[in-house]
């Protein structure tokens, strides 16, 4: 019998976790024909983990998250058993795998699971009450709970973290669904729960035995034992038992919950409150309510919204031929330095390649400096990614300012030190704006390019962005932003909503209105119209113009009390002075869209929020507005809500009303949360707060004459 071992690792955070898991393996009594570690999209984490020796490193060749890089290691492996052991696990002694294989000598056992026992950062969190070594809410950090046999014996499913099957059981009953499966930290799963189900259900003889003795000890890190964690687990372990339940049915999916629901839990509470620990029975109660409304609100999903995940590619008509794809797709089609457009097509079938449409960009020649500002908050695996794709669009004259908006992200002054080309700013002021900022502060380049640290650059990005300025009365240049991905229905309802990509015709706005645009852009509502000019995730200003604006305003955007509406503020105040933007297509950003529908509701809402505080913060800084502004507001009315608005047609049938939901109810509280940004901000700037960052931008403008300035007879 050979034997697999299976280690999924995706964040370099955890690095010594997952050296401790493949030695461990490597300690075992019984030797292992094969050990993959495959990389969940992380090509840094893949250089790294390359130097491991008797390690195979894979990189996950499906979707994103735990379900596609285990379905990668399936494609590769080659023992008789697969097992798989999580990167922040560990054998808890040599005999493990012995331990874990023993129950294949009969030849009905079709997988074999163990125990898990927590090791704590500090000691058990009052959230995770027990009366031994075993919690009954244990399964939160993914460990063995009360309820789990305490001998050898058979169940319905195994614990990820610590399970093995035989080989066999894939090629009879296909892999681990993909639309399933912890993806990075969203804590949602059952992806082996729902496995081992359609398990049963294809040999009901089929056996699935858990070996509490082969133990391994799984590392629980400090943000797991919060309260708000305890909620998010409990509402997403609901979600996925709902969808669980749509693919196995309610019965199978749920055999085991009415067990531990009506028993386990109520036994537990009672103790509790005999010992007096309040916050640990209330802890029982809560993990119940948000577990019963995260099933309850899976199974409000309507079948119809289930859409299936769709590929997104490029294809360059001058030099490849045309792709296919196994999925549904969006192909980007150019020619060279040209965009052209974006076509859908069917799996399996070849893009049309847009041939009446010709190529147009030329070469540049100027190569002003640049520096691209990337702001981040707590999220250095996707900043990293950003920067390296930036780097590679191999700009001759490049600097790369990291603004770290939550300066004890120590793995971002890491990533600077990697590249001499790369800078790290901290920015302790929260806020997107202010992050902009303070990189703009700093920034040494003649052009200033902006994404954000959830989006990826092509490698034309900047040469692209940089061509136009060749115009010296350009100021600002916004790009093409298209999806990173679209495995998920919520990213595909982000797509039907609106996105972020502005189309693919070259268009030039100043305070008269839009030239080279066949749509409405400069209609009534013209320049006030959300959505017309671009977004802040791609976009580049000439140095002197961003400070003589003073950059994005503390009040708005990410961050801030009104979370959103800083960049089309900016684009406002720019053509209002006099300014002129270009918006071209040949420059494409990758944006990595929310995967699921409460991260989706939740930045709908953040949208909505920011649109009325945006307008009342640009009157308000410009009392002289106030009418031009007030003029619009009728038509904008109309343009938000109606469902044949050019905002609103797009959407299918199938786009949830949750989101329209979010979005006004977000409007709705805008006044409110500007109220809240006035009254907690300090007030310097025409009464209204003006951070260090901001600051610092208006301190570093040029007095050399702008083309903003001159447009506007300035000297």
């Amino acid at each position: 019998m050979t034997v697999t071992v299976v280690v999924c690792a995706y964040t370099e955070r955890r690095w010594p976790d997952i050296v401790a898991a493949v030695e461990s393996v490597a300690a075992q009594t019984i030797p292992v024909d094969q050990l993959l570690l495959v990389i969940d999209h992380n090509p840094a984490l893949a250089a790294r983990a390359a130097g491991i020796a008797g390690v195979t490193v894979l990189a996950n060749e499906n979707r994103r998250g735990l379900s596609g890089a285990r379905n990668t290691a399936l494609a590769h492996a080659v023992g008789d058993i697969v097992v798989f052991l999580d990167d922040d696990a560990s054998a808890a002694s040599p005999d493990w795998l012995e331990l874990l294989l023993a129950p294949y000598d009969n030849p009905l056992v079709a997988a074999v699971g163990g125990a898990a026992t927590p090791l704590w950062p500090i000691e058990r969190p009052v959230t995770l009450p027990a009366a031994s070594d075993r919690g009954e809410l244990d399964w939160v950090v993914g460990c063995t709970y009360t309820g789990q046999p305490v001998q050898l014996a058979e169940v319905r499913n195994l614990m990820g973290c610590n399970m093995s099957f035989r080989r066999t059981v894939f090629e009879a009953v296909g892999g681990f669904t993909e639309d399933m499966g912890r993806v990075g930290t969203v804590p949602v799963g059952c992806e082996e729960t729902e496995l081992c189900i359609r398990l049963r259900q294809h040999d009901p003889s089929a056996r699935i035995v858990f070996e509490p003795r082969a133990l391994v000890r799984h590392r629980v890190s400090s943000d797991r034992l919060s309260w708000s964690y305890l909620r998010r687990r409990s509402w997403g372990e609901g979600i996925s038992k709902a969808a669980v339940s749509r693919l196995v049915g309610a019965g199978d999916a749920l055999s085991t919950e009415r067990a531990y629901t009506t028993r386990i839990i109520p036994a537990a509470f009672f103790r509790e409150l005999l010992r007096l620990h309040v916050a640990g029975a209330f802890a029982l109660v809560v993990s119940v309510l948000f577990a019963a409304a995260g099933y309850a609100r899976g199974k409000l999903v309507r079948a119809d919204r289930e859409l299936g995940p769709v590929s997104v590619g490029e294809w360059d008509r001058s030099v490849e031929d045309a792709p296919r794809f196994p999925h549904p797709a969006r192909v980007l089609v150019r020619d060279g330095l040209t965009v052209l457009g974006e076509v859908s097509v069917a799996a399996g079938a070849e893009p049309d390649g847009l041939w009446d449409l010709p190529a147009t960009e030329d070469e540049r020649f100027a190569t002003p400096s640049v520096t691209v500002v990337v702001p981040s908050a707590g999220r250095p695996e996707l900043a990293a990614r950003c920067v390296r794709s930036v780097l590679a669009t191999e700009y001759p004259r490049l600097e790369v300012v990291v603004v770290d908006n939550r300066p004890e992200v120590r793995a971002l002054r890491e990533l600077a030190a990697s590249d001499d080309r790369v800078r790290y700013v901290p920015e302790p002021v929260r806020g997107l704006s202010n992050a902009r900022n303070r990189g703009a502060a700093e920034a040494s380049g003649e052009i200033i390019a902006f994404t954000d640290d959830d989006a990826v650059v092509d490698p034309l990005w900047l040469d692209r962005l940089v061509a136009e300025f060749a115009d010296p009365a350009v100021d600002c240049v916004t790009g093409l932003v298209l999806p990173y991905a679209l495995e998920t229905p919520a990213q595909q309802w982000f797509e039907q909503w609106g996105g972020f990509g502005k189309g693919f015709r070259r268009t030039r706005f100043d305070a008269r209105g839009a030239s080279g645009s066949d749509d409405a852009r400069t209609g009534p509502l013209y320049p006030f119209a959300a959505g017309l000019f671009g977004s802040g995730n791609s976009m580049a200003w000439r140095a002197m113009s961003y400070r003589e604006l003073g950059g994005c305003d503390p009040l708005l955007g990410a961050g801030s009390a009104t979370k959103s509406g800083e960049d089309l503020e900016l684009f406002i105040r720019l053509l209002r002075n006099g300014g002129v933007l270009v918006y071209t297509p040949h420059a494409v950003v990758r944006h990595e869209h929310r995967r699921g529908l409460d991260e989706l509701i939740g930045q709908m809402r953040g949208y909505g929020t920011g649109l009325l505080p945006l307008f009342a913060v640009y009157v308000g800084r410009r009392p002289a507005e106030l009418l031009a502004v007030a003029r619009r507001m009728p038509g904008g009315i109309r343009h938000f809500l109606a469902g044949d608005s050019a905002r609103n047609r797009g959407r299918g049938a199938d786009f949830p009303p949750e989101l329209s939901k979010a979005e006004l109810h977000g409007v709705i509280a805008g006044p409110f949360a500007l109220l809240r940004g006035l009254l907690t901000g300090p007030r310097r700037r025409l009464g209204l707060p003006e951070p260090q960052a901001t600051a610092a931008v208006r301190a570093a403008e040029e007095t050399a004459p702008t083309p903003l300035k001159l447009l506007r007879g300035g000297k």
